[in-house]
């Protein structure tokens, strides 16, 4: 560039260089939400024509983009993780994924006026963010949800939700630790597996 001035020479090598230049912002955790809403409204419209394998990998790549998962499965085994091999975290993980994805596949799958609205987000004392949501029903009062999420390299991601005051993570602990006292890692696995194909089934 013999004709450009050497600090505008500078300048223009400096922003080419930058590992930011063309780097965009990461979403923010009520973006997040809102996407993951998206996909959600998305397969209720699509519901009949996408089919319960349609639903199942739309949600599968919301959930994985969304939702950090190998933490949700530490957290709601509670202390039991720890006694587990490295293969036993993994098999419960993906077990765990599994009825996730059912669950939503089978839950969302038809429309009928339903409408979610991302509301305020607050930073809370760990600092993880709880965004607060409303899912307005066209025959009932509204859902209200708080989806709390934490910060995984540079990324927000959702670590529990909550509806109307009732912890999905709080009560899946409680069921998990009951179940793995009584039949172990297996028969817990066995009891999850169950209630994957179960919702598959009414999907």
């Amino acid at each position: 560039m013999p004709n450009v001035p050497v600090i505008l020479r500078s300048l223009l090598a400096a922003a080419l260089l930058s590992p930011c230049a063309h780097a965009t912002a990461a979403p923010a955790p009520g973006e997040v939400v809102t996407g993951f809403h998206d996909v959600l409204i998305g397969n209720m419209k699509q519901g009949a024509t996408l089919g319960c394998t349609g639903r199942s990998a739309k949600v599968a790549a919301a959930v994985d983009g969304s939702f950090d998962l190998p933490y949700l499965a530490s957290k709601v085994m509670r202390r039991q993780w720890k006694t587990l091999t490295p293969e036993q975290q993994a098999s419960f993980t993906s077990t765990f994924r599994e009825l996730v994805l059912a669950t939503y596949a089978s839950q969302f799958a038809k429309f009928g006026g339903e409408q979610f609205e991302t509301l305020a987000t607050r930073e809370l004392a760990d600092g993880t963010r709880q965004v607060n949501a409303r899912l307005k029903l066209s025959n009932s009062n509204p859902v209200n949800f708080d989806y709390v999420l934490r910060e995984v390299n540079g990324e927000w991601r959702i670590v529990n939700v909550v509806a109307d005051g009732v912890s999905d993570l709080a009560i899946r602990a409680s069921q998990y630790d009951k179940a793995f006292k009584s039949v172990g890692f297996d028969g817990l696995l066995k009891q999850i597996e169950s209630q994957t194909a179960a919702n598959r089934k009414g999907c």
